[in-house]
């Protein structure tokens, strides 16, 4: 059987804010005094599209503004725009595109939106939506019998554009048979990753095809791997020791014996 595991991008976890006495928390010293708002949060990575359309309220009269993008709580820059706030402290609908490239945010970072004024104020923070570019990858095209049935090599298969949180099931064809499906559920880029080896079965030379299809949003990514080599019988034989519990799979299930 096809046996996969899945690795999880995993969010750091928010510092508390500290607690006086058990009864109060403390305040930030700048509160966000001025507020902005985005047209459309949502971009993929490497692609600005449009620009960013941002429009702002609440700052002081007449004072310049500026626009910041940045990567990672401010320690990298993307781009800056200032503009002018008029009488009643408000900016609308300014539109510019960073001079950096969009980057695909790495667990527990962010790609972010501010604005502050040459008169001291502040606004709130917005996080992008920065989803990974459609497509699909694998570690190879070309896998040995041998590396197929090894847990450790293996093919790792990662694929994008779908929706944040959705339903991806992937459909496997091993030499013309049709093997029962798995499901996975996209990160918060549209991805889903899973690393794949035979784990019970005859791993023979041939062709595996692997489509991954989203449940809501339809999109579809498919890859062909060309397998390699001699016949090869996986798991424990007559002659050999069971191997040692591999690490249970992060997403449930495998599939049958594929063939012998």
């Amino acid at each position: 059987m096809l046996s996969t595991t899945r690795t999880r991008l995993t969010l750091g976890a928010a510092a508390a804010a500290a607690v006086i006495g058990g009864l109060f928390v403390a305040v930030p010293a700048n509160a966000a005094t001025g507020d902005i708002t985005l047209a459309n949060s949502t971009f993929t990575a490497g692609d600005w599209g449009t620009g960013l359309d941002v429009s702002g309220s609440g700052f002081t009269a007449d004072t310049t503004v500026t626009i910041t993008v940045s990567y990672t709580d401010g320690a990298a820059v993307l781009g800056q725009q200032d503009v002018t706030a008029d009488a009643t402290g408000a900016f609308a609908s300014e539109v510019f595109t960073p001079s950096a490239s969009l980057p695909l945010p790495a667990a527990g970072e962010d790609v972010t939106v501010q604005a502050t004024s040459t008169d001291g104020d502040t606004s709130n923070t917005i996080v992008l939506d920065v989803r990974a570019p459609q497509g699909i990858s694998a570690s190879t095209t070309t896998i040995s019998t041998d590396d197929l049935v090894d847990p450790n090599v293996g093919i790792r298969i990662t694929a994008a554009g779908y929706t944040p949180g959705e339903t991806v099931t992937m459909s496997t064809v091993y030499n013309g048979e049709t093997l029962p499906a798995m499901t996975f559920e996209a990160d918060r880029s549209g991805s889903v990753d899973a690393a794949i080896f035979l784990e019970q079965g005859t791993a023979e030379a041939g062709r595996i095809e692997f489509t991954l299809t989203g449940e809501t949003s339809g999109v579809a990514n498919s890859i062909t791997i060309t397998v390699t080599g001699d016949d090869i019988v996986a798991g424990p034989g007559p002659l050999s020791p069971a191997p040692a519990p591999a690490p249970a799979p992060t997403t449930p299930g495998t599939l049958p014996i594929v063939s012998g």
